[in-house]
């Protein structure tokens, strides 16, 4: 079974229903572009209190794996005990902007994600107060705010308010921030000059039909538990996934998935052009078009 990682040879001895059941669970793929921004983020969690904190915006279109890349960095620095002090440090605290956000509401997440005790009725200046020394007494060291597209959607005023609300926790904790969302987030951020110089931007690309990408179906097919080899990043079966993807990172993962599940349901045991084209997907420009979801 040299075409599987060790672990992943085991499942072979596994039911099929089990096996399936693994193959729904998302698993993290740690190419090279992603690995450089988790890096970044490492570096900019141990960084020094200043005057002028740096931040970064991580930028990338919908189902590209920035979410997911969020929330592995999240797992990696959960809250602990300070055996010195006795107290509870929770280094990263993480929110999603809303669909109709407002300061009030950004502050409200927050306590929220720390579990701080408030009431609706609070005004801004006093959540406010509670958030900071929050992140004081519990040595908050970076917030991430995910979905910050979302800022574009909102009156001049209100994005205006919003971006004032982050330079102002950021000034006043001097912890790091980290913006992500999609293209649309750095202009929301470049429309303050203060925070545009802040704010480091990084991309998450669209994957190319080259040889990092074979390498990615390579790395992919390590993690399939299917008896049978699929040779992923031959030349026929690479393009027709990337055709199907349109080298966006989480359409590849949803297409292997669901196609290895049809290999193992139907015995098959192996990714074919066959059984890739038997699972009836939609490319992401085709469901943009019909509004029909794969």
């Amino acid at each position: 079974m040299n075409h599987l990682e060790p672990k992943v040879a085991q499942m072979l001895s596994l039911p099929k229903e089990a096996r399936i059941a693994e193959l729904k669970k998302k698993k993290w793929i740690g190419y090279n572009a992603a690995n450089k921004v988790l890096a970044k983020m490492e570096d900019l969690l141990n960084h020094p209190k200043t005057h002028r904190m740096p931040n970064l915006l991580i930028k990338s279109d919908t189902n590209n794996g920035k979410s997911f890349l969020l929330k592995r960095f999240i797992k990696s620095h959960p809250s602990y005990e300070n055996h010195d002090s006795e107290s509870l440090v929770i280094p990263v605290v993480s929110i999603e902007i809303p669909s109709e956000p407002t300061p009030d509401v950004i502050y409200s997440l927050i306590l929220q994600a720390m579990h701080i005790p408030y009431r609706d009725s609070y005004k801004k200046e006093v959540k406010s107060r509670k958030v900071f020394d929050a992140f004081e007494r519990f040595g908050v060291k970076m917030l991430i705010i995910d979905e910050l597209h979302v800022l574009m959607n909102t009156t001049k005023l209100k994005k205006a308010q919003l971006l004032d609300t982050l330079k102002y926790i950021g000034n006043t904790t001097q912890v790091v921030i980290v913006g992500a969302g999609t293209m649309e987030a750095h202009t929301a951020i470049v429309s303050d000059g203060q925070l545009a110089n802040r704010f480091e931007p990084v991309v998450l690309p669209q994957w190319k039909l080259n040889t990092d990408y074979r390498k990615l179906l390579a790395t992919f097919e390590l993690i399939i538990p299917l008896e049978q080899p699929s040779d992923l990043q031959s030349q026929l079966i690479a393009t027709e996934i990337f055709s199907m993807s349109s080298g966006w990172i989480g359409e590849i993962n949803e297409i292997l998935t669901r196609s290895a599940i049809k290999a193992i349901s139907s015995g098959e045991e192996r990714i074919t052009l066959d059984v890739l084209r038997s699972i009836d997907w939609l490319t992401p420009e085709r469901r943009r078009y019909t509004g029909i979801s794969s």
